[in-house]
């Protein structure tokens, strides 16, 4: 009885010390590659701290204009992770492309409570930035990229946490999508693009698409999941006018997909709740 009292006494020592140790490690900011980007193949929080992730959309604000960034100047980008009784706070942003490239330069403007990791790819918290009451924000500096871009995400994944241990986290995600100058405005949104809708087909798979556009040319529709996740696309031509398509897209769940439209440098992007 009592060897057994020991062996139990010395796993629970050992499996103290090591989460222990994590939470040390933990918490002074995270690996590379943690964003649920597509290009971090969706990987957040949940791979260290367990759980499940949620959505919230703004909590990666900029004050890039309407209008779009200009190439090569240099923006503020602010994460702010907000959970109400939490007093622990953690994030991981990254600007890249569907393929997981880094688009543009992240530049830090508190080392204190911020830094870089993976060759300057991502941006997380250090020791001395993560305590908080009920929420806590971090700001950067984003240099745009070259000419060439069009278009950057923000990835973000956050965790929160209220006691110092793994079980009671929360991990959220978000993302701050935005446009190169010239490339998209709300001008050339309601001029190229009106009247889109994407609906379901009641009882089937059948996703309806339809609008109408003020040029012709080659269409690209493709569908995401919120956390930035690629489900589905295709390309038609499409002649000035009224557009309708009918497509099988068999869906995991219902909820808020996001549907982009791209057609000669002009794009549209809309938030659908598909049933």
């Amino acid at each position: 009885m009592k060897k057994t009292i020991l062996i139990l006494l010395g796993a629970f020592t050992a499996l103290f010390s090591l989460e222990s140790f994590e939470l040390g490690k933990r918490r002074d900011g995270t690996d590379p590659g943690h964003t649920g980007s597509p290009g971090d193949s969706l990987k957040t929080c949940i791979v260290c701290h367990g759980g499940v992730k949620e959505w919230q959309p703004n909590w990666i604000t900029s004050n890039i204009p309407e209008t779009g960034f200009e190439p090569g100047k240099t923006y503020t980008i602010t994460a702010t992770n907000t959970n109400p009784g939490y007093n622990i706070f953690g994030f991981q942003v990254s600007p890249q492309d569907k393929e997981g490239k880094l688009l543009g330069e992240i530049i830090l403007t508190n080392t204190n409570e911020t830094k870089l990791v993976g060759n300057n790819k991502y941006i997380t918290y250090t020791s001395f930035g993560v305590d908080g009451q009920n929420s806590k924000s971090w700001s950067f500096d984003w240099k745009a990229p070259d000419a060439s871009v069009n278009e950057v995400t923000f990835y973000g994944a956050f965790n929160s946490n209220m006691d110092g241990h793994k079980f009671s986290d929360k991990t959220t995600v978000s993302n701050l999508r935005v446009f190169k100058q010239g490339f998209t405005s709300i001008a050339e949104k309601v001029s190229t693009f009106s009247e889109w809708k994407f609906y379901r087909s009641f009882g089937s798979n059948q996703i309806n698409i339809s609008g109408l556009t003020t040029e012709s040319g080659d269409l690209t529709i493709t569908m995401y999941t919120l956390e930035g996740k690629q489900i589905w696309g295709k390309s038609a031509l499409v002649q000035t006018g009224a557009n309708h398509f009918t497509e099988n897209i068999e869906l995991a769940t219902s909820g808020i997909y996001l549907f982009t439209l791209s057609l000669n440098g002009k794009q549209l992007s809309k938030k659908v709740y598909i049933p």
